[in-house]
């Protein structure tokens, strides 16, 4: 009653200021009063909308206040031994419900759905807690849930009975069945591929004390086996195992796979990593084509401030390269091809020494997209580079003790770039362009011209090195700090581009999580792709793509899969296949003990009133900005503004 009373009181309160607006401040026109009607009804509506009034329920019971919120998560498809689901259970249950007028909502994953028709449930995921809000929005005040009670939102489940006006009731249909998954697997990418690797698995379920076996399949050959003490209810367990070398360069499937007698649950009994052999991918590559002492300095440095795998090759021949650091983690020397994957499967790349007369080869790796570092050696080299220069000028070029503004000003500021040795062999550009984060000095007098340039391109950001020398920094004291801030400022700025795509058109990722939909990486540029997936012998995706970068082909169905990408022309452009993941933690959270009912005031003992929230209907939006249109149009043709 006093909430009604305050209402009534700013009610006259808000229709007393609409009238003395119009009467008393504004100018008298005719047609005043109709004017200060409609600004009165606007800020009524406003007020409603503000208390958070219902609308009434329809019917003698309020049909539409009933509501059966059955859970669709996968889990309710476990059965145990000789018995029924507790989504068949469930199901009967509903039907009974349905035929006494029960609004049936299935909940799961967020959103609920209305009117399920699924003959299994399909949902990964267990939120009441968006349901019951939802139920109280669409003016339910009786809801009964039917849950096995695994549900992954607890805490918020809590919160939601205490504050929603609704009663709430729980039928259980929660069994004791018995059941293990694998809740990961991680296998590292081969930089050799004949030398073992160790994968990390992560398992769940299985009675505490007992010991869970799980196989590693490499595609469908057993390559190891190890067993795992089983976690306690509710939590992980994780183990390493080593894995044999796999075999030729490539893309291999690795597949965990627990075996536990009298599994009552298969969805989770499998997962899934891809790893790639003889390269690293999402690593920084740094290739050097001459020799120089900057790549001995450069990819430690490098390594640890973008915090990536990091691959070093030096070009020792033609068609022979050898992989840079400690001579105990060196590998065989590779050829061309080994070092093109490696480029094109990269997050970021130094491409060091590029000049001469360049080969396709070289030209081919510099027309790939993605985040590059250049670094050439000559006018030629700059010119591929995209930044013309003269030739190198020789002299002792010393860094200017003004920090221009750029992007990575913040990383340079406060460091002493004075007293640093000097860089030499500086190219000048013909044009200025870019941002120009360094400048040197001849002798540190005389004009400025950039020693770096950053650059936005549409293949990538680019950093573009026009001097010579920043590895006698790292070798002194005074000047590693300054060595490290640039290049960490230089590494935070490309990758804090996420609109690169890789080189190769592929999927974003070789898993794609259940339920998520499935993310590609097409040529930013040309005429656009087109995508073909298949599942066995069925095409389950056919679709065209003028642009690429992070198109997506929606949510598909847990398996493995086959794709094909193709030009506009129909050649091809790659092809492969990647998972959509089975693995699903539903069984993890053990059944929770049914919540107490809860009961709500009735309307007589000071409740809310039952029906449907005004918020929750558009009405009373529409009505508002149609009466605050009518009152501009209003006051304009009277003469006020």
């Amino acid at each position: 009653m006093i909430r009604w009373l305050f209402f009534l009181a700013l009610a006259a309160a808000l229709t007393g200021y609409a009238f003395w607006i119009y009467l008393r401040v504004d100018l008298p026109v005719p047609g005043r009063r109709r004017l200060a009607i409609l600004r009165a009804l606007v800020l009524l509506i406003v007020l409603l909308l503000l208390f958070d009034v219902r609308l009434p329920a329809l019917g003698p019971a309020g049909a539409s206040a009933r509501w059966v919120l059955l859970d669709a998560s996968l889990s309710m498809d476990a059965a145990p031994s000789g018995g029924a689901s507790a989504w068949s259970r469930a199901s009967a249950r509903v039907d009974e419900l349905r035929s006494s007028g029960w609004n049936v909502v299935t909940f799961g994953s967020d959103p609920p759905r209305s009117d399920p028709s699924d003959s299994v449930p399909t949902e990964p995921g267990t939120l009441l807690a968006p349901a019951l809000q939802r139920a109280a929005e669409g003016g339910a005040r009786r809801v009964i849930v039917l849950s096995d009670l695994r549900f992954q939102d607890a805490v918020a489940v809590r919160s939601a009975l205490e504050a929603l006006p609704v009663d709430v009731e729980f039928e259980a249909f929660a069994d004791t069945v018995v059941n293990a998954g694998v809740s990961r697997i991680e296998v590292p990418d081969f930089a050799q591929d004949d030398e073992p690797v160790t994968a990390t698995i992560e398992v769940h379920g299985g009675a505490p004390g007992d010991t869970l076996a799980v196989d590693v399949l490499a595609e469908a050959e057993l390559v190891a086996t190890l067993r795992v003490p089983a976690p306690a209810g509710g939590l992980r367990a994780t183990a390493s195992v080593e894995l044999p070398p796999p075999g030729p360069p490539g893309r291999v499937r690795y597949t965990a796979r627990v075996r536990l007698e009298g599994d009552a649950f298969a969805e989770d009994d499998r997962a899934v990593d891809y790893a790639a052999v003889g390269r690293t991918e999402g690593a920084l590559v740094l290739l050097s084509l001459v020799p120089d002492w900057e790549p001995r300095y450069l990819l430690p440095v490098l390594r640890d401030v973008s915090g990536f795998p990091t691959v070093g090759y030096l070009r020792a021949g033609p068609n022979r390269f050898v992989q840079a650091g400690r001579a105990a983690d060196r590998g065989d020397p590779v050829d061309s091809a080994r070092v093109r994957q490696a480029v094109s499967d990269a997050a970021l790349v130094v491409l060091h020494g590029v000049g001469g007369e360049p080969d396709e080869w070289t030209s081919a790796l510099l027309a790939l997209p993605g985040r590059k570092i250049l670094m050439p050696g000559d006018a030629s080299g700059a010119a591929l580079a995209g930044v013309p220069t003269g030739a190198p000028r020789a002299g002792e070029w010393y860094v200017s003790a003004d920090v221009p503004s750029s992007p990575i000003a913040g990383s340079l500021s406060g460091t002493s770039l004075q007293g640093l040795p000097p860089l030499s062999d500086v190219l000048v550009p013909d044009e200025p362009a870019g941002a120009a984060p360094m400048l040197v000095q001849l002798r540190g007098a005389g004009a400025a011209t950039p020693a770096l340039r950053l650059e936005e391109r549409p293949s990538g950001r680019v950093a573009v090195v026009l001097a010579s020398g920043f590895w006698r920094w790292a070798a002194r004291e005074g000047g590693r700090e300054a060595y490290r801030r640039l290049w960490s400022g230089v590494v935070g700025w490309m990758l804090a581009d996420r609109s690169v795509v890789a080189a190769e058109p592929r999927p974003a990722r070789w898993v794609v999580e259940r339920g998520e939909p499935v993310v590609w990486n097409l040529p930013t540029t040309g005429e656009g792709a087109r995508v073909l997936v298949r599942s066995g012998d069925s095409t389950v995706v056919d679709s065209a793509f003028a642009t690429g970068g992070g198109v997506t082909t929606g949510i598909l169905p847990p398996g493995p899969y086959t794709y094909r990408v193709e030009s506009p022309g129909g050649d091809s452009l790659a092809a492969g296949r990647f998972d959509v993941s089975r693995v699903t933690e539903e069984m993890l959270p053990e059944p929770a003990e049914p919540p107490r009912p809860t009961r709500v005031a009735s309307e007589e003992e000071g409740g809310d009133a039952p029906g449907r929230p005004l918020r929750t209907s558009p009405w009373p939006y529409l009505l508002v900005i149609g009466l605050l249109c009518g009152e501009w149009v209003g006051r304009r043709r009277s003469g006020l503004r």
